[in-house]
């Protein structure tokens, strides 16, 4: 479980971010991209780029990203065999981030919404792939974000984490699967319990980590509905 320093260490991470002069401009899997304040910044945190080295394939596949801060992987798979991508994200400025890397690259096969979750996701919509690089760090349930970009970090009591579990399986296509990039440790084990308490069967299908990204592992799991399972409520980790 996430103590006190490394909470601490995390939000001066991202208070060093905004620290530089915005826009700026980066090239990435051959991309031409910008990057705007207020948006989580991938100067300093690098799951983006092990989420875009290991995606699996989504060739011919709707996909729905939760929380596409500047961009990157949702304009990747739209470009790299996703029939089409709706990409959401609750904060606007990363809305209009997205949505302007989607033109600079010539993406016409992304939908960018505002959206809390699936809050403005049709509700007749089905995916074969649901992403989300969740923000796996644990605080405790009272924490309360010192801004939006927090947002990306951080989820008090994992509360967060098992309302998108309870949600996202009625956006799922007939034997679709949610794809969660998911740090290592115990909150791991957290994440097997909350999947399987909310009628998902669980797989991890990739582990690694990055130079740049220190000590850092990364990690998808793959979730797919359990036939004939009932979401029920579940008690959050102390």
């Amino acid at each position: 479980m996430s103590t006190i320093g490394d909470i601490d260490q995390l939000k001066r991470r991202l208070a060093d971010s905004q620290k530089r002069a915005f826009p700026y401009h980066m090239q990435a899997f051959g991309f031409d991209l910008v990057i705007h304040e207020g948006v989580f910044p991938p100067s300093h945190f690098f799951a983006w780029r092990w989420c875009v080295q290991n995606f699996p394939s989504v060739m011919g596949e709707r996909v729905l990203e939760i929380g596409c801060g500047m961009g990157l992987p949702s304009i990747y798979l739209a470009k790299n065999g996703a029939d089409v991508v709706v990409a959401v994200d609750i904060d606007p400025r990363a809305v209009a981030n997205t949505i302007e890397n989607a033109q600079r690259n010539n993406i016409d096969n992304i939908l960018v919404l505002q959206s809390d979750m699936f809050s403005a996701v049709e509700g007749s919509q089905r995916f074969d792939t649901i992403f989300w690089n969740f923000p796996c760090t644990y605080v405790p349930e009272d924490y309360e974000f010192a801004n939006d970009i927090e947002r990306g970090l951080f989820d008090p009591g994992y509360k967060i984490l098992g309302s998108f579990l309870k949600q996202a399986r009625s956006y799922l296509a007939e034997d679709g699967r949610v794809i969660l990039q998911f740090g290592g440790g115990d909150h791991a084990t957290i994440l097997v319990d909350l999947a399987k308490a909310n009628g998902y069967a669980i797989e991890l299908i990739a582990r690694g980590s990055l130079p740049e990204g220190g000590r850092r592992v990364y990690q998808f799991h793959e979730l797919k509905t359990v036939s004939g399972s009932v979401s029920r409520d579940t008690s959050q980790p102390e």
